[in-house]
């Protein structure tokens, strides 16, 4: 809590009036330690270099032990401009109780700790951090700046923070997937979200999500790379300098929830849609920066190879009428009835990744399966009661129920075929349109299944022998 005593707007006068000279004092030796380093940035064209935090903060520690290293005199006017910064920056009573040093021009070390991980950082790194944060900015950005930090040095409660901070204090549990093209965030369920690309590099490094991604992805500027979230708020904890005990999770709970997600929009959309990683607590990139973190360790998280998928293929757009679907479905996830519906939600989602040489043999089966195990429970008349309950269940009239049965039976036509090792004697063609008109079959069973149980009186659904 901000004491009484402190005057707020003071604190963010005299530091801003400081932090100015200081960004325009350091831009000279900051270039030289760049070129002594060999510092190269690679652009595209029009692209803005981002702020050199990374090496500002080692150029602070240069600084701060000049007397060490023989170059006292050549970093003093730097040093006197930083030195008076890091006296008054305490003066923040959340700072003042940490900085072990308090107001002497000393080491002022103290610990930030931020969801997933703490880290120990010097005065100077956090004023690394306000100028990196500051360089995101429009006018009067110190002043801005100073009151972002001051606003995360509140808890979480405190109404005026929550307004200077406005989505910055936001953090996240991350699901990436592959496979649907996102315009614009969207609402999942159950406090989840699904983001685009852009969205997900809030929370992202680039080169996180690079590294999890099909190696081709780019081709289409990323466009089917998305994430399910968990969006959280949070505050940096400030300790003096020492160990900050973290919790650490071996499955947290949302990621044991969201993986369900990607296999029903999978099957709702028709289309292979794969996880690539589960990260947690990823916090705001701007934040990051603003608390001097350029980039956030992984943390807890797990991967899985984008296996079969080039990058190359345009992706499909993502289809509210078929999100809606799977969002129906993943609200009664908790219930009985799509436990028992799991397993065939699996095949049918991973039967789109299938790749190889048998890949569209392997669907089919895969298909048949699916149905069989929704529509037949023994072995009697297995054809004839899948092609009767399926076109019952599913048909809007004679016509549409004729046409539903003559698909199953084509279905199970050619995999009897592909069981019996006779894909040889199937046209590609042939087993494609079963596939296709089988995996709709299935995908409308699915979700109709799990939205209704007929299975206690299959008998009305029967027709006669066929």
């Amino acid at each position: 809590m901000i004491l009484a005593e402190f005057d707020l707007e003071e604190w963010i006068e005299r530091l801003a009036q400081l932090l100015l000279p200081l960004a325009q004092a350091q831009e000279a030796y900051l270039r030289e330690y760049q070129e002594r380093h060999a510092r190269v940035i690679e652009l595209k064209d029009g692209e803005r270099p981002p702020f050199p935090l990374n090496d500002l903060q080692p150029l602070y520690a240069e600084v701060r032990f000049s007397r060490l290293c023989g170059q006292e005199a050549h970093y003093a006017p730097l040093r006197a401009l930083l030195d008076r910064v890091r006296y008054v920056l305490p003066g923040h009573p959340t700072l003042g109780r940490v900085a072990v040093s308090g107001r002497l021009i000393g080491d002022n070390d103290f610990r930030i700790g931020i969801p997933g991980s703490g880290s120990s950082v010097t005065a100077a790194g956090l004023i690394a951090g306000l100028m990196a944060r500051a360089a995101e900015l429009a006018e009067d950005s110190f002043r801005a700046v100073l009151r972002e930090l001051s606003a995360f040095l509140s808890p979480v409660g405190d109404g005026t923070a929550a307004e200077v901070l406005g989505n910055l204090d936001e953090a996240c549990d991350v699901l990436l997937f592959h496979g649907l093209a996102l315009s614009e965030k969207v609402e999942a369920a159950n406090g989840m979200m699904l983001l685009p690309y852009g969205e997900v590099l809030r929370f992202v490094d680039k080169e996180l999500a690079m590294s999890f991604a099909p190696r081709s992805a780019g081709f289409h500027g990323w466009r089917s790379v998305g994430a399910i979230v968990r969006p959280f708020r949070w505050r940096p904890e400030i300790r003096r300098r020492g160990r900050v005990n973290e919790q650490v999770a071996s499955s947290p709970p949302f990621f044991r929830e969201a993986a369900t997600l990607p296999d029903l929009m999978a099957v709702s959309h028709a289309t292979p849609v794969v996880p690539l990683a589960a990260l947690w607590n990823r916090i705001d990139g701007s934040a990051g920066r603003l608390v001097g973190r350029e980039t956030q360790s992984p943390g807890f998280y797990q991967s899985w190879p984008a296996l079969g998928f080039s990058g190359f293929d345009e992706c499909p757009a993502m289809s509210p009428a078929a999100l809606a679907e799977a969002k129906v479905a993943f609200g009664n996830r908790e219930s009985p009835r799509f436990a028992r519906m799991m397993p065939i939600l699996k095949r049918l989602s991973e039967a789109l990744v299938r790749n190889g040489r048998f890949a569209l043999a392997d669907k089919v089966v895969d298909v048949a399966i699916a149905l069989e195990r929704m529509y037949v429970q023994d072995e009697a008349n297995i054809g004839r009661k899948l092609r009767s309950r399926t076109s019952r269940l599913l048909g809007t009239d004679a016509a549409s129920e004729e046409r539903i049965r003559e698909h199953v039976k084509e279905l199970y036509d050619v995999r009897s075929e592909i069981v019996h090792n006779r894909l040889r004697c199937l046209t590609q063609e042939r087993v494609h349109s079963a596939f296709e008109n089988g995996f709709d079959l299935a995908r409308r069973s699915l979700f109709k299944l799990l939205c209704e149980d007929p299975s206690a009186s299959w008998k009305d659904l029967e027709g006669a022998c066929d």
